[in-house]
Parts: C-alpha cells; structure tokens; sequence
C-alpha cells in the first residue's frame, strides 16, 4: 500500500511513502522525529554549479538519518562536510538515492556527491565518543586530490553498497585511523594519481573488507594496512595499480625513498581470502619493510592467506611478497604468473637485524601454479651465517611445491 502526502520545502514536491513508512527512492524526506532528515528540506539543490554544502552539513547536524535523493545533476560541494567530531554526537547514517551497484553505473548519471578537491569530502576527526556509528549507505561520492572519507576514531562505523572515487591523488580514497569494527562492503572504491584506494594506520582493529571492487589506478594501489589487528580481507575484485594489498610493508607511493609510514607496524590475526587480482604489478606484499628502527622484534602473526586467484598477467614480478612473517598459513591459492614469466610466484624478503629476519614457522601448502619457469618460492642469494636464505626457509617453515 502506497500513501501520498506534500512536503513544503521553498515549494511543492509529491512524496511517496511505503506501507512501512519510508520514503521512496528519489523523494524528498520530511524531518522526522526519528531524526531523519533530508538535505533538500534544508535548501541543498542539486544542480551540480550551486555550493551545497552549508544546506547539506545543516541537514547532517540536525539528523541522525541524512537522506540525498536523486536529482537532476549531483549535490556540489566547496570544502569539506564534517559527519563527526567536537560539534556532532555521532550516530550519523548518510543514504545515496542514486543506483551505484554495477562498478559505478548510474543510470547515465555522474556521482551524486561531488566535492571540489580543496579538502576531504566526508570528514569525521575528533575523539572516539564523538564518532560511533557513522554509516554510508548507497552513496555514489567523488572528490579530486584528496580523500572522500577521512575517517579518525570511528567505532563501529559501516560503508555498504557505496561507489567512492579519488581523482589525482596522493593520498587515499578512504583514509582510515585509530579506528575499530569498521566494515567495508560490497562498494567500489578508487584512487588515481599514486594513492591507494583505501588505506589504514595506527591501530584500525577489527577491519573488514569484503566483497568490493577496489582499484588504484596504473600508477596506485588498492588497500594498505599498518599496525591494526583483526584485519579481514575477503572476496574482493583487486585490479589496475602498482599494489594490490600491502600490510604492513611501509609502501608509500607518494614517498618512495622513506620505506616507511608514521606508526608502521605489525599487523596480527590477518586474513587475505577468496580474493581476485588483475592486472595488479604486485598482488601481495606483506611484512617485506616495517619500520625497523621502531619494531625491531615484530612480524606479521597469525595470517591466513588462501583460496585467492593471484595473476600479474602482463607483468613479471612476484605474485606475493613476504618478509617478516611468523605462523602463517598459505594455502589453495591459485598463482597464474605471465606466460613466458622469469620471477618467482613468492619472494620472501630478509629484513638485517630484525627478529624474525624472513618468514618463520609458516605452512605453505596445496597451492596451484600456472605459466611462467621461475621458481615458485625464492629466497634470492642473501647469506646468514653462511647458509642461504632459501636453506633456512625450508628449515624453518613447511613448505611443499606445487
């Protein structure tokens, strides 16, 4: 059963309610005392030249529940809009009525939000009690040299069903810090220009990805993790970019000669599952750089890396890199190299002065290889003690050969 009412907002617009009370998708939304709100009743237009942003954060401050209905061209916006922090009380759900499953296809439509690059779109600093619960909800965002989503100190915070997109940045699309439980699903996300499309710092615990499509362009990468536990990356689509998924591996693109980030570190109870790679230069990189200086008795603890399809296709390098590395387990993947490829499927790494120097007490086993007439596990011809590396990965770890 469907109701009809008029909502006066600067003039008259026909909403359609469901039988369950909610507005239908590409309707105005009355502010209700369930806090929910929409931008339109508070003056934003839509017409892709007008500044939207006061209406738009106006709407964001007063509701607990921000609607954006579809328009005819996309909400404009000059700065930033803060969805957290100091002034907000958290709890904020932003929901996109514009379609954006299908890799960003919008029914012939650009992203519904778009920002003008000057700063993060979507901006959430402050102390944790003041970032609890912030949700995007089938939002199409896209912002130019810095990120859609800057997100500090979240807790249990959710992106579902979203398409966000960096353009000509360094930096990321989805800039995640000190943030916990934060969930990340079934949305594309990317970042051109040398970024990554999604990175996370200093103790992002209790991450998931899942079932996304996540790029980086040909010059970036898809997902970058440092110090943060409980990290869970599963069934996404891992394409274009320099880097698939790097943990705790100190790649910065924007700064190649430091080897490292702020707050660079271990990361523990990993898991990489069921994810697909294309044309990726380097699918996996995990523990190969941590900041040594600071972490000189750290590795990567307890991953499970299985039942991925890991293919560079086009490029010959590595399909996974691993260095600091301790009781982990490798197992199922399917590594397609390029046909006439010379490099390793693994390359483990040896990191002087650290402890565990190279990968440690891991299984690796009942992996499938394809192309290429490298060696499908290589240590290079570093030295320790005068046994070579190889030697003591295959002392130390079980390993057994496609």
């Amino acid at each position: 059963m469907t109701t009809f009412g008029l909502v006066v907002s600067g003039f008259l617009s026909l909403v359609c309610y469901s039988q369950f009370g909610g507005p239908l998708i590409g309707q105005g939304v009355r502010p209700a005392s369930g806090g929910r709100v929409s931008v339109l009743d508070f003056g934003a237009v839509g017409d892709g030249k007008t500044n939207d942003r006061a209406a738009i954060q106006a709407a964001i401050d007063a509701g607990e529940e921000i609607h954006f209905p579809d328009v005819t061209s996309f909400y404009r916006v000059v700065g930033s809009l803060k969805i957290g922090g100091s002034d907000q009380s958290g709890g904020k759900r932003l929901i996109g009525h514009r379609p954006c499953r299908g890799g960003g296809a919008f029914q012939g439509k650009p992203a519904l939000i778009q920002g003008d690059g000057s700063e993060s779109l979507l901006v959430a600093s402050g102390s944790t009690p003041q970032n609890r619960a912030i949700e995007l909800i089938g939002l199409s965002a896209l912002n130019v040299g810095n990120p859609v989503l800057d997100l500090m100190s979240g807790v249990d915070a959710m992106v579902d069903n979203c398409w966000l997109r960096s353009l000509k940045n360094t930096d990321a699309a989805v800039r995640l810090r000190e943030s916990y439980n934060v969930t990340i699903r079934e949305s594309t996300i990317g970042c051109s220009g040398g970024g990554f499309a999604v990175t996370a710092y200093q103790q992002c615990n209790k991450l998931r990805i899942q079932s996304c499509r996540i790029g980086g362009g040909d010059v970036g990468g898809a997902v970058h993790i440092e110090q943060s536990a409980n990290v869970q990356l599963e069934g996404n689509i891992v394409e274009l970019g320099v880097y698939g998924m790097v943990v705790s591996s100190g790649i910065r693109l924007d700064q190649p000669d430091a080897g490292n980030v702020e707050g660079a570190g271990a990361c523990h109870a990993l898991r990489i599952a069921s994810n697909y790679f294309e044309n990726v230069q380097h699918p996996l990189v995990i523990g190969s750089a941590m900041n040594l200086a600071d972490h000189p008795g750290q590795a990567v603890f307890g991953a499970v890396i299985e039942t991925n399809n890991i293919g560079t296709y086009g490029f010959d390098f590595p399909l996974m890199t691993i260095g600091r590395l301790r009781a982990a387990s490798i197992r199922g993947n399917s590594f397609w190299r390029k046909i006439d490829g010379q490099a390793p499927a693994i390359l483990c790494t040896l990191a002087s002065g650290a402890t565990p120097p190279h990968p440690t007490a891991c299984v690796i086993e009942a992996n499938h290889l394809t192309n290429g007439s490298g060696p499908f596990l290589s240590g290079g011809h570093v030295k320790i003690g005068g046994v070579s590396l190889i030697q003591k990965l295959n002392a130390e770890n079980d390993l057994k050969q496609p």
